[in-house]
């Protein structure tokens, strides 16, 4: 079996004695006296140099494999391979082929190669692994996983790696990570194992069951019928049922800490031994700190006139969608306990008054909670004299009013701080972009921006990310700046470098005088274009792109941000960007969900620009209730309508967006890395 296909002919040139030879001729003197070889993909304690020595003079297989473990750790690809040439040509028992598979998978994923990591995972008998080796194969699953969100699957990785674990602050992070992965399943598959509730309002329940369970597609049911053949029945199982029912309760009470807190103590009546009652996830201890905000008067600050009137309406009609869904919900359910009391919401045109005059009338209105100021000069203003009063901004904090670190020492000891930021920041999203490129395998992206400070701004951010992602500090993508669409054909011209070729075709044309049948190269030292742009501009840059690139090279992936996204009634342009990858919220970018087909119908056609605004007032009103728990739960997200949500140390929302890629006209999704880097 070949590691890298790519290598094999130079791989032929080379025999693993000589390799051994040479390496050992190199190698420093190794500080370590150790001759007994480590136990099968126990870790590389030693350099990769070290354990070829000792595999030089000791035939024991498990030098080989410490010095292949350890190959791949450095990145040391080619001789890995060697390594793996060689082992396979060994008489190797069960325990070990199946090591040296897992290796080969390891290798796999270090060079980012998915599909294939997965492929060979799928090869191996994980029953023939050791102990340690069957846990370094379930981490390893768990992170390709994770790659994909495939909680369902993630789940059912941790029911069988946390029995093997022995350091109880592991165990601990992976029930955390357990409750986490299970309270993002459907609850109706949460709450099949009825008796593990039995103590709770079944038919409210059941009520929420079956409307979960009308919103699950058909392939989500066919998955759940393989998955139940597959592993052992919950009540054939009853860790798996009481994670399952402590999930439910999670997901059904989490915005009522009280009602929560009695609900574990009787699920904990119910499994006295099972091993969350023994460490109980972090997420359910300390319920106090998660009691949302319950406001009975809401202040909205938005500029409800002059310059900014339309972006503040966009906000106003998402902020009351979300009101009126609440209350049609409320109404829906029969339980008077898990309802909340309909607060009052007053508006406060920011451009009409002064910032103090409407302070002095939130003091007059008896308000309790404020959603807004939109405008960043307005949040400066505003915060330091309502130090009392929560508030989530629609920006992000201005310089003056960053969160201080006495806010955050605050948080940690219960004390909360009271003001929060929701931005749609577009730096957020090009570092998005940054890190969906790296995750990609690409090394060296070209930026397209406007000629403008909002260009020069963005790519920056790109740059900051990139380099953290690349562990460098000088290593910045080249970035370009266009100032009008009329330039753009000779800008692509300049960016790709087919203006030199096309003068030097003309030079040896003039030199021979005669006619050359040529073709115009372009540069190849480049592998991902990302381009910032608004629509008309991608619309003709992209072409000029396709036709620039040399057709002797490689089609270079594009990506573009969310300012290019634009609604297309009649398809076209949405074909000519086949093979584009752009990211976007999701009620963008699930257009044929029934949320956006109700805003489409109630509100017809409207830009994008302002369903980005509707969603970030739809989703600041759902946010309330929701602050506390993502301030207090750090692996705690919110799925809304503008992206993922989570609260990052300061206070501030990150807003993970969705990624997709148009194929002849038509949006398919694409996976973005799990977590940011």
């Amino acid at each position: 079996m070949n590691f890298f296909s790519s290598t094999k002919l130079f791989l032929a040139r080379l025999t693993v004695l000589s390799m051994l030879l040479i390496l050992s001729a190199c190698s420093t003197t190794s500080t370590s006296p150790e001759d007994v070889p480590p136990e099968l993909l126990a870790g590389s304690k030693q350099s990769s140099n070290f354990y070829l020595k000792k595999a030089q003079n000791d035939d024991d297989s498990r030098w080989q494999f410490a010095a292949l473990q350890a190959l791949i750790k450095e990145g040391k690809f080619v001789l890995a391979d060697s390594v793996i040439e060689y082992l396979q040509t060994q008489p190797l028992n069960n325990r070990e082929k199946a090591s040296l598979a897992l290796l080969i998978a390891d290798g796999f994923y270090a060079q980012k190669k998915l599909p294939e990591t997965q492929t060979q995972l799928l090869t191996l008998d994980y029953l023939q692994l050791s102990e340690t080796g069957q846990i370094h194969y379930f981490q390893l699953n768990l992170e390709l996983l994770e790659t994909r969100s495939d909680h369902q699957k993630i789940s059912d990785t941790l029911f069988l790696l946390i029995p093997l674990m022995k350091d109880q602050q592991t165990v601990q992070q992976y029930h955390d990570q357990l409750l986490n992965e299970l309270y993002l399943l459907p609850l109706a598959l949460l709450n099949q194992y009825q008796p593990a509730i039995a103590d709770f309002d079944i038919e409210q329940q059941e009520m929420q069951a079956d409307k979960v369970t009308e919103e699950i597609s058909e392939q989500e049911k066919i998955d759940t019928v393989k998955l139940s053949a597959e592993q052992p029945s919950l009540e054939t199982d009853p860790v798996k049922a009481g994670w399952y029912a402590l999930a439910a309760l999670y997901q059904s009470y989490q915005l009522r800490p009280n009602q929560l807190i009695r609900s574990i103590k009787n699920w904990q009546e119910n499994y006295p031994e099972h091993p969350a009652s023994v460490l109980m996830p972090t997420q359910l201890t300390n319920l106090s700190q998660f009691s949302p905000y319950k406001p009975e008067k809401i202040a909205v600050l938005i500029p409800l006139s002059g310059r900014f009137e339309p972006q503040g309406k966009a906000i106003q009609y998402g902020l009351l969608d979300a009101f009126y869904h609440q209350q049609k919900n409320n109404r829906s359910i029969t339980d008077e306990t898990l309802k909340f009391a309909p607060a009052k919401i007053y508006f406060y045109d920011t451009q009409s008054q002064t910032i103090e005059e409407i302070v002095a009338q939130l003091k007059v209105d008896q308000i309790d909670f404020v959603i807004g100021p939109l405008l960043k000069n307005n949040i400066e203003t505003f915060l330091p004299i309502v130090e009392n009063l929560p508030v989530l901004a629609l920006n992000s904090f201005a310089a003056k009013a960053e969160v201080t670190k006495e806010d955050q020492d605050k948080v940690k000891t219960g004390k909360i701080a009271w003001h929060y930021a929701f931005p749609l920041s577009p730096e957020e999203e090009v570092k998005q972009a940054a890190r969906l490129i790296f995750s990609d395998q690409h090394k060296k992206p070209l930026l397209l921006a406007p000629n403008s400070a909002y260009g020069k701004r963005l790519t920056a951010a790109f740059n900051t990310q990139w380099q953290v992602l690349t562990d460098d500090t000088e290593n910045n993508a080249e970035a370009y700046y266009f100032n009008n669409k009329i330039e753009l054909a000779g800008f692509i011209d300049k960016t790709l470098q087919t203006d030199k070729s096309k003068r030097r075709i003309s030079q040896m044309r003039a030199i021979i005088n005669k006619p050359l049948k040529t073709e115009v190269r372009s540069r190849r030292d480049t592998d991902a274009i990302y381009i910032i742009s608004k629509r008309d501009e991608l619309i003709l840059l992209k072409p000029f792109i396709d036709v620039s690139v040399s057709p002797f090279a490689a089609k270079i992936p594009l990506y573009a941000n969310s300012r290019s996204h634009h609604f297309d009634r009649t398809n076209k342009q949405n074909r000519e960007l086949s093979k584009l990858t752009f990211s976007d919220s999701p009620l963008l970018l699930k257009q044929n969900e029934a949320m956006f087909k109700e805003i489409q119908q109630a509100w017809p056609k409207q830009s994008f620009a302002t369903l980005r605004l509707f969603a970030l007032g739809f989703d600041s009103y759902q946010l309330i209730e929701r602050l506390m728990q993502l301030q207090n739960s750090g692996n705690y997200s919110y799925n809304g309508l503008a992206g993922q949500l989570s609260l990052d140390k300061t206070n501030t929302i990150a807003v993970k967006l969705s990624w997709a890629k148009y194929n002849n006209g038509a949006l398919f999704e694409v996976i973005a890395p799990a977590a940011a880097e």
